[in-house]
């Protein structure tokens, strides 16, 4: 009996000890966590305390990069860090768009994402990145149109001029865009579907080498960014018929928007936004969108940008998450719809 009784005692303290360890490690988890939260909390309040690095996922000189640096340039003077643009090119975009995805969620690579980005998944075959669920979105910054032009001898004067053109002549009338699959392919197959005309398409490595055939004639019409055409079609080697979004631009007072030419509606674009990786603190999130909002509100930086077309943006963070939602779906949408194979 004494054994049973000795056996059973020492059995109530091995649980007991065990029981005490399990309670241990649970408040120590617990300390942990609280620890981990306080100082997670700690940095997002501090943030930045050393310079930010902003992925651009093209080369320096074109509208994202340009975009990127006048608003990191000021965000540097407003925060006291140092904001440094780092251009990591490559399969157009997507490079740096799968790294900034991967990147820690401390506040230390930021991303300056653009339309081009929430489009490829419906244009490529291999996307390491969802747009939707992969990013914080802090603001948008700016966006640019498209004009409709056509060659100065093409005997439109209109839209509804072109479009009857192309209704009289099915797949007669060529088009230039900047590549299968870019903004002004999907503009120009929206445009078509909507009109109900068959263009025949022509696609080039960028807006460079379309104008070079535009200006000479070799290709009718096209969707063309307003920094590239603007320069010919003052020369009157092009003649604009419309502008892509839904406003005139104010660089071009006079040329109707598509969809004050008869189809109401019509608002395509091409944006640049800065996001961070998901999981981005709320605190940083408010921060950026603080320091980057005044930016955008003052008349210097649209000054800066107005000859190129490109307007300042004016979605914070919730908005533009709306904005890249709807936009993914729209753009699978019209790309479906194009029959665009995916490359």
């Amino acid at each position: 009996m004494r054994r049973k009784d000795s056996s059973k005692r020492i059995e109530a303290r091995v649980a007991y000890s065990a029981a005490g360890c399990n309670r241990r490690e649970a408040l120590l988890a617990l300390a942990s966590c609280g620890l981990a939260i306080a100082l997670g909390s700690a940095q997002a309040a501090e943030w930045p305390d050393r310079p930010v690095k902003v992925l651009v996922g093209y080369p320096a000189g074109g509208a994202n990069d340009l975009v990127a640096r006048a608003v990191t340039a000021r965000m540097t003077e407003a925060l006291k860090q140092s904001f440094i643009v780092e251009n990591r090119t490559g399969a157009a975009g997507t490079i740096a768009a799968d790294t900034a995805a991967k990147a820690a969620p401390d506040g230390y690579t930021l991303y300056m994402i653009s339309s081009a980005q929430v489009l490829a998944p419906s244009v490529r075959k291999e996307v390491n990145f969802d747009p939707v669920k992969d990013y914080r979105p802090i603001y948008l910054c700016a966006s640019a149109p498209y004009f409709l032009v056509v060659h100065k001898d093409v005997p439109a004067k209109s839209v509804a001029d072109l479009v009857a053109m192309a209704k009289a002549r099915p797949n007669a009338l060529n088009y230039a865009s900047s590549g299968v699959g870019a903004g002004p392919h999907l503009t120009s197959s929206l445009f078509m579907t909507m009109a109900g005309i068959a263009l025949n398409h022509v696609p080039y490595r960028g807006d460079a080498d379309a104008l070079v055939d535009l200006t000479a004639g070799r290709v009718e019409a096209s969707f063309i960014s307003v920094a590239a055409s603007n320069p010919h079609i003052q020369s009157g080697a092009l003649r604009a018929l419309a502008v892509s979004s839904a406003e005139r631009l104010a660089l071009a007072p006079n040329v109707p928007t598509v969809a004050e030419s008869g189809y109401p509606g019509f608002d395509m674009s091409a944006w640049w936004g800065l996001v961070g990786p998901a999981k981005l603190p709320d605190e940083i999130v408010r921060k950026a969108a603080a320091a980057v909002k005044p930016i955008l509100d003052t008349p210097t930086f649209a000054a800066q940008f107005a000859a190129q077309g490109i307007a300042p943006g004016k979605l914070g963070p919730d908005e533009f998450a709306q904005r890249i939602a709807a936009d993914f779906v729209r753009f699978a949408d019209i790309v479906k719809r194009a029959g665009i194979k995916p490359q």
